[in-house]
């Protein structure tokens, strides 16, 4: 759990929890001061309302009504803080029993825990030596726990405000503090992403200046590294294109005429060993000639496979048409659709290969595997991309699709060398291959590259 908490939240977490802390501790201290200063204070004042009326009664021996001056002295004292006077032998009773909630506004649970009994003192009446009554003196320490609950709210209040302000200003100074932290991490996520371009901002503490430098050398590093792939790619690519070429050399100028004169030999030799001479020799030879017929055929395939000469001779735009009507006359159950843009011809030799191959691969899949009865093929330009993974930002990028409304994509379909072929042929171009199901059912096969060769 606590793996899953940012750094920023816990810094501010930590910070609350040690505001919190010294607000307890303070309300604590308060607290535990408390009692011994409400029972000093009401000792203080016992003492001195003690003396007071210690005092005064010297003063009454010579009073003509002594009794009547006893009770005036007794009623001017009803409204001292921390202490009540009584006359009587009740007194005492009545001035622990009378309660004094209504004196101050702590409830009952922070009066209990303060916990200040009540003291109470008796001075007896003697007047000219006669004992009148007594006067009884009880410590209230109500009035100072209100002044303790009251001091100890007003603690909680300024504390709590205090603590909040500093955790609003820490969690805006933390958060300005880390936002080169957050900026570094977009900046690997996008490295990661294949954006090679990406560069953090070097600002901020040294610390993150460090990182955000290392960041910045890793992705000169990473974007040196994806141009050596790519460069080393197409030099792959170039190498198997002339390898194919090569073989179609082969294929056409040495095989080619081999099977051409295979041919032309079983059609005298049929034509000698014809009805009357040796019927079943002929019938032998009229299998050789169709069996050579053939394997010019399947040579003829393997030939446009390898080397399209379409492509060489009429451009990319006709001899994706001919791609096209190629398979609508082998398949003409299934409806293919075929939309190009119109400045294929401004491609370099090697980005036409590469739609043409990529074209002719994914219609293959389609045909053959998809159980399709409708293939739309799409080729079209887009605006200048910014993404570095699809090519030159400043260069508008080519986006190929290949959609069918086939079975779509089930546990069993893998990567075939096919598909692998196109994106290795995608990415030596510095772009982008997706294979996916299609939302309406169905897959697509899609390519996008920036216009480089």
């Amino acid at each position: 759990m606590w793996r899953k908490i940012s750094l920023r939240h816990r810094l501010n977490l930590m910070f609350a929890t040690l505001l919190l802390v010294w607000l307890a501790a303070d309300i604590g201290r308060i607290l535990i001061n408390a009692g011994p200063r409400v029972q000093a204070e009401a000792r203080s004042v016992s003492r001195l309302t003690q003396e007071f009326i210690e005092t005064s009664l010297a003063g009454l021996q010579d009073a003509p009504k002594p009794e009547e001056a006893v009770i005036s002295l007794v009623s001017s004292l009803q409204f001292l803080r921390h202490v009540r006077v009584g006359l009587g032998t009740n007194a005492l009773a009545s001035a622990i029993a009378e309660p004094s909630d209504l004196r101050t506004d702590a409830p009952q649970w922070f009066r209990s825990l303060v916990h200040a009994p009540a003291a109470a003192t008796t001075i007896p009446v003697v007047i000219k030596g006669r004992r009148l009554d007594s006067i009884v003196i009880v410590a209230d320490p109500s009035d100072e726990i209100g002044e303790i609950w009251s001091e100890a709210r007003a603690q909680l209040l300024a504390g709590g405000a205090l603590a909040l302000a500093v955790l609003v200003t820490t969690g805006v100074f933390v958060q300005g503090s880390l936002r080169p932290l957050g900026v570094a991490g977009a900046t690997l996520a996008r490295l990661e992403a294949g954006d090679y371009s990406a560069r953090a901002q070097e600002s901020g503490s040294p610390e993150f200046v460090d990182i955000a430098a290392r960041i910045n050398r890793l992705g000169d590093a990473l974007a040196d590294l994806s141009a050596a792939n790519r460069q080393l790619l197409e030099r792959v690519f170039d190498a198997h294109d002339e390898e194919r070429k090569a073989i179609a050399r082969e294929l056409h100028d040495e095989f080619g005429p081999h099977l051409f004169a295979l041919r032309a030999n079983a059609a005298i030799l049929a034509g000698r060993l014809g009805p009357g001479v040796d019927e079943s020799a002929a019938q032998a030879a009229l299998a050789i000639r169709d069996q050579v017929e053939a394997l010019q055929g399947q040579n003829r395939s393997t030939l446009a496979n390898l080397r399209p000469a379409a492509l060489e001779e009429l451009g990319l735009a006709a001899a994706l048409d001919a791609l096209a009507e190629h398979w609508r006359r082998a398949e003409p159950e299934v409806a293919l659709v075929l939309t190009a843009a119109d400045p294929l011809a401004d491609l370099g030799p090697r980005a036409k290969l590469t739609v043409y191959r990529f074209i002719q691969e994914a219609l293959t899949n389609a045909f053959r595997h998809s159980g399709a009865r409708r293939i739309e093929a799409t080729l079209a330009f887009e605006a200048p991309t910014s993404n570095a993974a699809l090519g030159d930002p400043a260069l508008a990028g080519l986006r190929m699709r290949v959609v069918d409304d086939g079975r779509g994509l089930g546990p069993e379909t893998g990567a075939g060398m096919g598909l692998s072929g196109m994106r290795e042929r995608v990415t030596a171009l510095g772009g982008e291959f997706a294979f996916r199901a299609s939302p309406g059912g169905g897959a697509t096969v899609e390519a996008r590259f920036g216009l480089r060769d």
